[in-house]
This record gives structure tokens, C-alpha cells and sequence, in this order.
């Protein structure tokens, strides 16, 4: 009888403990997490091991993967079936089509109402959101940094065109207005040799969709009805889309683009590669591309012969539309971190989660090996003092974001408009069968919306 109570003793104890490590009652014994991610293993070991040595009981291992629509399409399949990480990636566009997959945060002090006191407005908007269940809003995710489409360009091009300024324009109209003076084209046959901007097609530009989605976005345009049920792309989102076009139409003022700039294959960079090699201006892109700049070059080099100078190379905000700075957006996009509903040991995953994003010393960690600007309001004073990442911290205030349903499958609507605009179909019947098909993978996966009421159970 002794024994048994003197057992019954170290099982409460250890579980005292356990709990005490986590403010929240959790299973007694060691507790093993498995996290997915997209980041390098160097970049989440030494966070993982930190919160390991305040918290012996707790082992976690990471897995990495490198695409992230295997990856989306892994996760799918695997919570499906029972299986899968506790802990994951999840993607600002994501939660409308997962939240079922998730379980959200239970907190005392980390809640809805606080969560824009901690981190950047647009993640707010995008993990913070009614529950099916009881349509409470709830935290679904917490993010570990937040990225905004910025403008690469060649200082040398503009320097020597627009003295005035030695950079782009910083609105739109202006920009298509100058294009012509960056445009160079072969004097026998009028071949394009050299353009201001890659945009206009979809074939050979990486970031189509979000460009598109930044140009809505700035626009004003609606992307949905009201009810979250139909994608509409209401009000001037043709006008936005014809923006767009014009730079890839050979007749238009804008022409900067065509498929000879940067030829589709296996291992193109697109864009990318024709920004590096010299033959357009200046390309959209998202702050991962800085890092990556030298390595880049070289590879270019090697392929394409010659290229620009790393240290010509410039990065501002993305162009606008609107005068007013009260009216400026641009596109975000980045990861957050999710508990998956299969999770034993959600309690646990949220706090490793908590540690990893709420702590500037951690959050602070993963930016200074990734450069990815930072969501955690208490690292914004010190990364407006580094160069290039204070370009992405500037926009931060005006990002937002669209409840894309299906990244990928939307992606590829808007794509294939894209190609088919340049094709000859008119612009505007290109993008209704854009929206056509969206709303076929609505009414396939979502046919009660992406926010469908919560069912009353009766009495």
C-alpha cells in the first residue's frame, strides 16, 4: 500500500512540474513534438535547442522541405489521415482553406484583442478569425516574420536617365510614363533588347499572382462578395490587370517585356536573370532575393556570360497608385506557425510556438539568419536601421493581404489568363475565366464560403 501511494506521489509531483513549465496541465513524461518547416535546419535548431534546455522533458524535431506547394499538399494528406507534424509552416493565404486542421491558441494574456500589440497589423487579418465551430474569433497562427513585394532595380539605368532622382518613380502612373526612356530595341529590326520592368506575362515571371494580387490590392479592388462565397474581382480589377498587360503589349507606350528577355527552362530564374544579366530595369521581388543576390550573380554569370554589379543594385518601396500616404498597400506574404489538431501535445507545441515568435532575443535569432523582416513590433526600431531590410520594415504599417482560398490553384488561374490576354483573348474575358475557375474550386472545396455560420445544434 506504501508503494503504491509513494507512486502515486512522484506521478503528481512530476506532473506538477511538467505543468508548471507551461502555466497550462499537460501529459506526464517525456513529450516529443515534430515540426515541418520551410526554413533551413540552422535557422530553427538553436531556438529549438534554447527552449530544449529550459524544458529537459521536451524534445522536438525538425524536418525541412523545400517546395512549398509538396509541402502544402503533404500537410493535407497527412493531418487527413490521422498523421502529420504538431507543429507547422502555415502560409498568410492558408488558414480559410486549413482551419479545421488547427487547433487554436488557448491563452490568458495572448489573446484577439491583444494580438495587434504584439505583431504587424496584416497578420492579425490573416491568422486572427472566426472559428466554424462557434464563429469566436480565435488565433490560429502566430507570425515569424512578415514579407512585402519591393522594387530591385539598376541604379546605373536610372541614375543615367533620371539624374534628377537616380531611382525609380515611386508611383505607378509616373513609372509607365518613363518606361519608354529605359525601352531599347534593335534600330534594324525593333527587337526589344532592354526593358524598364518585368511584367506583362506569366511564362517567364516567377511572381505573376502576386504581382496581380499587389496591383488589386492597390487598386482597391474586391476580391470576393461580400458573404466570402464567390470570388468577384469586382470594381476596376480589369483596369489593374490591363496595367499589368501593357508592359508585355509591343504596341503599347509601357512595352518592357517579352519572352526573348528571359526564355523559359528547368533552371531559369526568369526575371530574375534578365534583372541580373542587364536586360530589364528592375524586377518585383520579396527580401529573400537580397540574400541571395551574390550567389545568384555568379550563377548567371556562369550561364548568361555577364551581369551588373551587385553594388548597382538598389531596392526601394513598391510603386504606388495612390498619392496620399494614408492610402499606400502592398501585397504581403510569409509564414506563420500552426498547431496541427492531431497534435498530442498541443499545450506544448503553442508555448515552443510563443517562445519562438513573442521573444525578441528569439524572434530576433530567426531574422538574423534568414534577413526576413520581422512581424514582432519589438524588433521594428532596431531593423529600421539595417540597410535593405529597413526598405520591407517601411511598408509594413500599409501591408495587406487577400484570403486566397488555394495559393496555388489561384495562382495558376490568374496565370493562364495572363497567357491567354497575351495570346490575342480579350483582356477582360481572360480574366472572367480566371474567376470562372476559382470559383469552381469554391464550389468544390468551400460551397459554404470560406466563412460558413457556425450549425445550431437543436434541442
Amino acid at each position: 500500500m506504501k508503494k503504491k501511494i509513494a507512486i502515486f506521489i512522484t506521478v503528481i509531483v512530476i506532473s506538477s512540474l511538467i505543468a508548471g513549465c507551461f502555466g497550462q496541465k499537460t501529459d506526464t513524461g517525456p513529450v516529443n513534438l515534430t515540426m515541418y518547416g520551410l526554413d533551413d535546419s540552422d535557422v530553427m535548431e538553436p531556438i529549438i535547442q534554447k527552449y530544449q534546455e529550459k524544458y529537459s522533458a521536451v524534445r522536438i524535431k525538425y524536418k525541412k522541405f523545400a517546395d512549398p506547394v509538396a509541402f502544402e499538399d503533404l500537410l493535407v494528406n497527412e493531418i487527413a489521415e490521422g498523421e502529420g507534424p504538431d507543429i507547422f509552416y502555415l502560409h498568410n493565404t492558408w488558414l480559410p482553406r486549413h482551419i479545421k486542421k488547427i487547433v487554436p491558441l488557448q491563452s490568458e494574456t495572448l489573446i484577439p484583442e491583444k494580438f495587434t500589440e504584439i505583431f504587424a497589423n496584416v497578420s492579425k487579418q490573416d491568422f486572427v478569425q472566426p472559428d466554424p465551430k462557434d464563429g469566436a474569433q480565435k488565433i490560429y497562427a502566430l507570425p515569424l516574420y512578415v514579407d512585402t513585394l519591393a522594387l530591385y532595380y539598376n541604379k546605373k539605368d536610372f541614375e543615367q536617365k533620371f539624374p534628377e532622382r537616380g531611382k525609380p518613380a515611386g508611383n505607378w502612373q509616373v513609372f509607365q510614363n518613363e518606361a519608354s526612356q529605359l525601352r531599347q530595341q534593335a534600330s534594324d529590326t525593333n527587337v526589344l533588347e532592354h526593358g524598364a520592368i518585368a511584367m506583362g506575362r506569366s511564362d517567364n515571371i516567377r511572381l505573376t499572382a502576386d504581382i496581380l494580387y499587389n496591383l488589386f490590392l492597390q487598386g482597391g479592388v474586391s476580391f470576393y462578395d461580400d458573404a466570402f462565397k464567390k470570388v468577384s474581382l469586382s470594381g476596376s480589377a480589369s483596369k489593374y490587370f490591363d496595367y499589368f498587360l501593357s508592359f508585355a503589349d509591343s504596341k503599347n507606350k509601357n512595352f518592357s517585356w517579352n519572352f526573348e528577355l528571359a526564355p523559359p527552362s528547368v533552371n531559369s530564374l526568369g526575371e530574375v536573370e534578365a534583372f541580373l544579366s542587364g536586360k530589364v530595369s528592375s524586377i518585383l521581388a520579396y527580401s529573400d532575393l537580397y540574400p541571395r543576390l551574390e550567389t545568384e550573380l555568379k550563377n548567371v554569370k556562369t550561364k548568361a556570360g555577364g551581369t551588373i554589379s551587385l553594388s548597382d543594385i538598389g531596392v526601394m518601396p513598391v510603386p504606388q497608385f495612390a498619392e496620399n500616404e494614408a492610402d499606400y498597400k502592398v501585397f504581403a506574404n510569409y509564414y506563420g506557425l500552426a498547431v496541427s489538431r492531431n497534435s498530442k501535445n498541443p499545450t506544448v507545441a503553442w508555448d515552443f510556438i510563443k517562445f519562438l515568435t513573442t521573444s525578441p532575443q528569439n524572434a530576433g535569432s530567426y531574422h538574423t539568419k534568414t534577413k526576413r523582416p520581422a512581424a514582432l513590433r519589438d524588433l521594428v526600431e532596431a531593423q529600421k536601421k539595417e540597410p535593405v531590410t529597413e526598405v520591407f520594415i517601411s511598408q509594413l504599417g500599409y501591408a495587406g493581404s487577400f484570403r486566397i482560398f488555394s495559393d496555388s490553384k489561384f495562382a495558376n488561374a490568374l496565370k493562364e489568363a495572363v497567357t491567354a490576354a497575351n495570346q490575342g483573348l480579350s483582356s477582360q474575358e481572360a480574366l472572367n475565366q480566371a474567376v470562372d475557375r476559382m470559383n469552381e474550386v469554391l464550389k468544390t472545396e468551400a460551397p459554404e464560403g470560406l466563412y460558413p455560420k457556425p450549425k445550431i445544434k437543436k434541442k
